[in-house]
């Protein structure tokens, strides 16, 4: 275990609000604590209780169990520079005020096996369903770790879920699901799909390589290479991205308004060749940071629908 203390700057850095912007979903929370799991740990965060007279500090100290020396650094991706990422979006006036109505958030550097089968299991269903499908997953096939008198589970070794049969994965409430859950298992645990390959490749190619594998589509592929193959052009297009699109960028992808509000309709039935034509459209906008772009939009059009993180 390891606790340094940072003090945050909350405009560049709120771990806070980056663990629940559905880029993860094995976080919780007790008291002014954090916990999450991250492959074979438990990660944890505490911010500082309030003073005496209701005033708050920014120090943050973290741990984790067993210890994973410096992760925070690597997790929060403390290494990109975000004064002069963000300062790429000043020409856009959304993402702008977007970045100063969500100060601190941030991508999130994930586990690329737990990243895979966590968004396998987010196909066609609400955040709130995936962290229960995830959480039963780690109750059956994870190791039972005590932190704080706290029982959790770490997240299934590959080889745990490729040994299990589609039956036993339905037991977890994981529906359809299984298939795709026991496809990339047996593509990771036979060496089908090489993360370190994927991180060498360049976005294209990479991408082709997970859209092989049964169950993972465009957006899915999108989230994986953007949240852990440092692909951070990938622009992952779910129903809320598609919203903001025709909302907010029809003149980019239609060149007229009416056009944007007339593919509002039918955006859940977007085809593998629109995904790709508006894909190719708005990275060429947004350019080579494409994904933090795409993780403000996503935020905020959530936010403003007040949905449940």
């Amino acid at each position: 275990m390891h606790s340094p203390s940072h003090s945050f700057n909350c405009l560049f850095n709120n771990p806070e609000i980056s663990i629940n912007s559905g880029q993860v979903f094995l976080w919780e929370k007790f008291d002014n604590s954090w916990y999450g799991i991250y492959g074979d740990h438990v990660l944890k965060f505490s911010t500082s209780a309030p003073n005496d007279d209701g005033t708050k500090d920014n120090s943050i100290e973290f741990f984790s169990f067993p210890d994973l020396e410096g992760w925070e650094e690597r997790i929060f991706r403390l290494d990109d520079d975000i004064q002069k990422i963000l300062s790429g979006f000043s020409n856009d006036s959304l993402i702008s005020e977007a970045i100063k109505r969500y100060p601190g958030l941030r991508l999130m550097r994930q586990e690329p096996h737990q990243c895979m089968l966590s968004f396998v299991c987010s196909s066609n269903t609400n955040i709130p369903m995936i962290r229960r499908m995830l959480k039963n997953l780690c109750r059956k096939y994870g190791s039972k770790i005590v932190v704080d008198g706290k029982e959790f589970f770490t997240f299934p070794r590959v080889d745990s879920l490729n040994r299990a049969s589609v039956s036993e994965l339905l037991s977890c409430g994981v529906g359809y699901r299984a298939k795709a859950i026991k496809a990339a298992a047996h593509s990771i645990a036979h060496g089908n799909i090489d993360a370190n390959d994927l991180m060498r490749a360049n976005y294209d190619d990479a991408k082709e390589e997970l859209l092989k594998i049964y169950g993972i589509g465009n957006k899915i592929a999108d989230c994986i290479l953007l949240f852990s193959l440092e692909k951070l052009e990938a622009f992952p297009i779910d129903i809320w991205i598609a919203k903001a699109l025709s909302l907010h960028y029809s003149w980019l992808l239609f060149g007229n308004e009416k056009e944007g509000k007339k593919w509002k309709q039918i955006h859940q039935k977007m085809t593998s060749t629109q995904y790709k034509t508006f894909s190719e459209t708005i990275r060429s906008y947004f350019g080579k940071y494409s994904g933090y772009a795409q993780q403000y939009l996503f935020y905020h059009m959530r936010q403003s629908e007040y949905k449940r993180w």
